[in-house]
């Protein structure tokens, strides 16, 4: 159930869900780090992108796409990532079969948050 305070930034920006979840390691399944954000940044030409946190950087990333509308390709760039971490963990599944199970819970948030990101491309 979402709070309040979930609501109404909900309201006020579309996209803050999916960026919780991509924000949130437990939720999608995959760490995409602020290097790695800035690197998307740089693919969609945003420049003078600062290493920041997390949060504010997928912020600016989504602020900057959405007002050249490249976010298409901020979700094409996302599922790049996303895709890489879908093979790392089914080679770690092979390598480790023992951890099947919990590699296998990462494989299904990580393809969750893959369908996602279509928001990004409405």
């Amino acid at each position: 159930m979402k709070s309040k305070r979930e609501i109404e930034e909900e309201r006020q920006n579309p996209y803050s869900g999916i960026e919780r979840q991509l924000l949130n390691t437990f939720f999608s399944g995959v760490y995409i780090s602020a290097k790695e954000f800035l690197d998307i940044g740089k693919e969609l030409g945003i420049e003078n992108l600062a290493l920041k946190n997390r949060e504010l950087l997928i912020k600016e990333i989504v602020s900057q796409a959405e007002k050249e509308n490249k976010l298409s390709e901020f979700a094409q760039q996302l599922n790049k990532i996303i895709a890489n971490r879908i093979k790392e963990y089914s080679k770690l599944i092979e390598s480790y079969p023992k951890a099947v199970k919990p590699i296998s819970q990462l494989i299904q948030k990580a393809n969750i948050l893959q369908r996602a990101t279509v928001i990004y491309r409405r």
